[in-house]
């Protein structure tokens, strides 16, 4: 029976042991678009027969998943993709069911793996193990939700039968983001807001799928780096960022989306991104005549030495706890 692209339901569970499915989703996810495929690599078989005719066939060499989910920003669920990019999560409770995870990078190429969860309808539903995030990004345009995309490799597919559900979401919208810049990490709190008008931070893994002989699917698949880039949009008022682009110096970045719901006591649910050593890697003009001159700039964020750490992510809802992700 044909479906369409709204009957795909997504879910996520962190592995208890890594590339061993979970039976059930920690979490599932209210998505947009969802894409979970089975891939296959080729060998040709480029014998010949003292005939003009191109090869005999091909065999199957190698398989793996990939995918991507894409959707609007929820400060719950984007916890379990953030674990598996950074491997550490450490949470403190801030009143009644409101906690606090915070979320720092493990030195190790193992971070704890995810399952995956797709039901297609009523055409499959599947399990996909030994998941880990390659790319993760979150924007926000003044005219829409804040929204993420990521993009994932997993090993081995399998059939499941669980019961997808959902759990009460708090989204975000671009009145919810406060951009700072400041010299130091303790100067950000008082640093006056940068008025962006649009912006994007991407986390990149740097994902190595490994293959050995004896099989067709991974043997496992290693986060291999933490890359952090993104860019966001000024109306073209000073040569700020002229100067810092065409020069060395750094800055720490802080970016925090707090939502408009009341968690409990007054709290929101947060997302707080800090960059310990931003350097902007590109700048540019823009407008017409009858146009704002805007500056589009792009941003990295590097190691800083001093504090021994490129990043941080720290994370208000009401989730109670990211199971399998090491606290330290």
């Amino acid at each position: 029976m044909e479906i369409v692209g709204r009957e795909i339901e997504f879910g996520v569970a962190t592995e208890a042991t890594r590339g061993s499915a979970e039976t059930t989703a920690d979490k599932w996810m209210r998505k947009v678009t969802a894409n979970v495929v089975e891939r296959a690599t080729h060998a040709l078989d480029d014998s010949t027969r003292g005939r003009l005719e191109d090869g005999e066939g091909r065999r199957k060499v190698q398989s793996y998943i990939e995918g991507d989910v894409e959707g609007i920003l929820h400060a719950d669920v984007i916890g379990w993709l953030l674990a598996n990019i950074y491997g550490v999560v450490v949470t403190s409770t801030v009143t009644g069911s409101v906690k606090s995870h915070l979320f720092t990078l493990r030195q190790n190429i193992q971070h704890a793996s995810l399952t995956l969860f797709a039901k297609d309808g009523s055409v499959q539903q599947s399990t996909f193990s030994n998941a880990m995030i390659n790319t993760l990004e979150i924007s926000a345009a003044i005219d829409e939700y804040v929204r993420f995309n990521a993009s994932f490799l997993a090993s081995v597919g399998a059939s499941n039968s669980a019961t997808p559900s959902y759990d009460t979401e708090y989204d975000f919208v671009a009145r919810d983001i406060t951009v700072k810049i400041a010299d130091t990490e303790a100067g950000l709190a008082g640093a006056t807001a940068t008025k962006v008008k649009d912006l994007s931070v991407k986390w990149d893994q740097g994902l190595i799928r490994d293959h050995v002989v004896g099989a067709y699917t991974p043997d496992d698949i290693y986060n291999a780096r933490l890359m952090i880039d993104g860019n966001f949009t000024l109306n073209f008022a000073d040569e700020t960022f002229k100067d810092l682009y065409l020069g060395n110096s750094a800055k720490y970045m802080s970016i925090t989306i707090a939502g408009e719901a009341d968690l409990g006591s007054g709290n929101n649910p947060t997302v707080t991104i800090v960059l310990n050593k931003v350097q902007f890697m590109d700048w540019n003009r823009a407008g017409g005549a009858n146009e704002l001159v805007t500056e589009p700039i792009s941003f990295r964020a590097f190691y800083n030495p001093t504090d021994s750490e490129q990043s941080t992510v720290t994370l208000k809802n009401l989730t109670s706890a990211y199971t399998n992700v090491p606290s330290a």
